[in-house]
């Protein structure tokens, strides 16, 4: 009996012996893999926290870099505004006496200066005002616009008679007034101080040429429509 008890032992660690062996072999595999799960997780967590504070500082140097660039860039317009509107204000002021060029439109002297807007006593004892210049000179005779420009009205009315107004590139105008009818350019007309507009006339009824002499009447406006004094932008002579 107690040799087939022996051998019935011996019978069963050979036959179960393989998967206690396998069993123990995976507990181990098991046990290790646990501490080793562990172990990196620790190490992870300690790796955070600098991670975590890299990304900070790298967000924070972008964030200030983009708020130095927005800056300039804010600055950068801002001059470029102030420069724009200092461009402006020379164009406005200075523009008035220097950026147009203008050449006297006829050969001639001053026969009346202007005197606007202050009234001046005509021959028949009534005050007007005296707007622009007379320059004295023939009927017939030819008249060039003074710089260059586009004709913005060709028009007749009793006081000044046939004339044409002339739009200068700073918003300046010029006015030819007592012209003959007979216009040589049409409204829109882009045009130079070589270009012959009109003919000196006497289709005024007010200021007629048997009152003043033969003459042309010559205006300068600013961009407001308002009077300025024609003798600072032609070289006439009284």
């Amino acid at each position: 009996m107690d040799n087939k008890k022996k051998d019935k032992v011996k019978d069963f660690f050979r036959k179960e012996g393989f998967y206690v062996a396998l069993f123990f072999c995976l507990c181990i595999v098991a046990t290790v893999a646990a501490v080793t799960m562990k172990s990196n997780k620790k190490v992870e967590q300690a790796k955070k926290p600098a991670q975590e504070f890299s990304l900070n500082v790298d967000n924070n140097d972008v964030s200030t870099e983009k708020q130095n660039a927005e800056r300039v860039k804010s600055e950068t317009e801002t001059e470029r505004v102030a420069d724009a509107t200092t461009a402006e204000d020379v164009n406005v002021a200075a523009g008035t006496t220097t950026e147009v060029k203008f050449t006297n439109p006829v050969e001639g002297t001053i026969a009346r200066e202007f005197s606007y807007p202050k009234p001046k006593e005509m021959k028949d004892g009534s005050f007007r005002n005296i707007k622009g210049i007379d320059i004295e000179t023939k009927v017939g005779t030819p008249v060039k616009s003074s710089a260059e420009g586009v004709v913005e009205v060709i028009t007749n009315d009793v006081e000044e008679g046939s004339f044409i107004i002339i739009t200068h590139a700073n918003g300046i105008k010029t006015k030819y007034a007592n012209l003959e009818k007979a216009i040589l350019v049409k409204k829109g007309d882009k045009v130079t101080s070589e270009t012959v507009i009109g003919k000196v006339g006497d289709s005024s009824k007010i200021f007629s040429n048997k009152d003043f002499g033969e003459h042309i009447n010559i205006q300068v406006l600013n961009s407001k429509d308002e009077q300025m004094d024609p003798t600072k932008y032609f070289n006439y002579k009284a």
